[in-house]
């Protein structure tokens, strides 16, 4: 499968740009942008983004001066008098292509042409991919664990499930028990939102195994994982201390220098682990670093980027499921594939940033598109947040969430032997 971009006509015409995998393509008039029009007029800094995920793409306009045209419709696009800053202050919809759709900016053309797979057909449990998040918790519990009335349903052998613990955009996690000896684990389910051939299906379950590698007493234990019929499961160790999200929640807002540093330690340990392997994770976040018998444990190791380059996750920077990237560097919208340990600096030190302030490193508005604000606004110093956090760690986190990536830590090792 293959998503194909076609320049037809305008100063780039005769190149191609094809996807093969889930990535994202950047239209504009900035160096940072896949296609590049700096002498274009009519082109904005970031005009719009395309995610290709074969045999899907989406498209976004970005709150550019003059609209992205898709078949001859405009959409997006300033107002009359608009600066960028005010017509950026709207999101724009996601423009779903289709094989042969048109999309002109300016003086320039790019036909869109999308190769299905023949002969791997899509199987589905019987629900559409994408409404995983439409499920009530027992028809969910049900697509995983099976039942007497639904043979056809997933079941995963040897485990038993207890209940939900809880559930995102497009996955769920349950606490279950084991059957050989009783122990419990947490169960992740996740549905392809795209058709999983068996390609797909095949090249996650490579990605998956060579996860049985990290093992580290601070990153969450992976056990297994398999798939059936449209739904993927990853079976971890249970952790009984929640998230440092669940600890944000339960302080009723931000946590005390004293309360974050010994998990933001042992969670970079185990990080750092994982980057001296060659791991990148590409989700960090305060809800997957868990708490087991009070040490910190990196979480979901491997799992977002095994669904997304299996092309099985739908879109997740254009799609419905899409959220706001808050912990996300500029560069993993530019570079979708090529992520490397720096990006995981960014997303820790945006962790620990909003941790101790409550606040996100960058300014998010409402109604102002979160893609816009990360490619081009500055990062706001942690201590105009807070200006009681003390100038030596409020330079580490400076310097962990900075735009440009090659003025961080290079890695969690890096990082780690600053904070110490």
């Amino acid at each position: 499968m293959a998503v194909s971009l076609s320049v037809t006509k305008g100063p780039a015409k005769g190149k191609v740009f094809t996807f093969t995998e889930h990535d994202t393509f950047l239209f504009g008039r900035m160096p940072d942008c896949h296609a590049t029009f700096p002498d274009d007029t009519q082109v904005s800094r970031h005009h719009f983004i395309l995610e290709a995920c074969p045999p899907k793409a989406s498209l976004r306009d970005l709150g550019s001066l003059n609209g992205t045209y898709v078949n001859g419709k405009k959409y997006g696009a300033r107002k009359a008098g608009e600066s960028p800053e005010e017509g950026a202050k709207r999101q724009y919809p996601t423009v779903d292509l289709k094989n042969g759709d048109i999309i002109e900016v300016g003086k320039t053309t790019i036909s869109v042409a999308i190769a299905k797979q023949v002969g791997h057909d899509a199987v589905n449990a019987g629900i559409q991919p994408g409404e995983l998040s439409e499920l009530s918790p027992d028809q969910l519990f049900q697509l995983v664990f099976g039942g007497e009335k639904n043979p056809g349903l997933i079941e995963i052998p040897g485990f038993v499930a207890e209940k939900e613990l809880g559930r995102g955009g497009f996955g769920a996690v349950y606490q279950a028990r084991r059957k050989k000896d009783g122990s419990r684990v947490a169960i992740k389910v996740m549905l392809s939102e795209v058709d999983a051939t068996e390609d797909a299906v095949l090249r996650f379950k490579r990605e998956m195994e060579v996860n049985r590698q990290l093992d580290h007493p601070n990153i969450v234990r992976f056990i297994e994982s398999g798939s059936h019929k449209g739904a993927f499961y990853f079976v971890m160790e249970l952790c009984d201390g929640g998230s440092l999200m669940d600890l944000y929640n339960k302080n009723r807002g931000p946590l005390t220098q004293e309360q974050l540093m010994p998990h933001a330690l042992k969670a970079l340990e185990g990080l750092a682990f994982a980057h001296s392997k060659g791991f990148v994770h590409r989700d960090l976040k305060p809800g997957n670093i868990l708490i087991h018998k009070g040490i910190a444990r990196v979480a979901d190791f491997g799992m977002s980027k095994s669904f997304q380059m299996a092309g099985l996750s739908g879109m997740s920077m254009t799609g419905k499921t899409a959220g706001t990237p808050v912990f996300m560097p500029p560069e993993q919208i530019i570079n979708f594939k090529y992520v490397k340990p720096v990006s995981d600096v960014f997303s820790m030190g945006a962790t620990l940033y909003f941790l101790l302030t409550g606040k996100f490193p960058f300014e998010f508005q409402a109604k102002r598109d979160p893609m816009d604000v990360i490619l081009n606004d500055d990062v706001v110093p942690i201590r105009k947040r807070l200006a009681t956090i003390p100038k030596p760690l409020a330079i580490v986190i400076d310097r962990a969430v900075t735009k440009k990536h090659k003025d961080r830590y290079s890695d969690a090792a890096e990082l780690l032997k600053a904070l110490k």
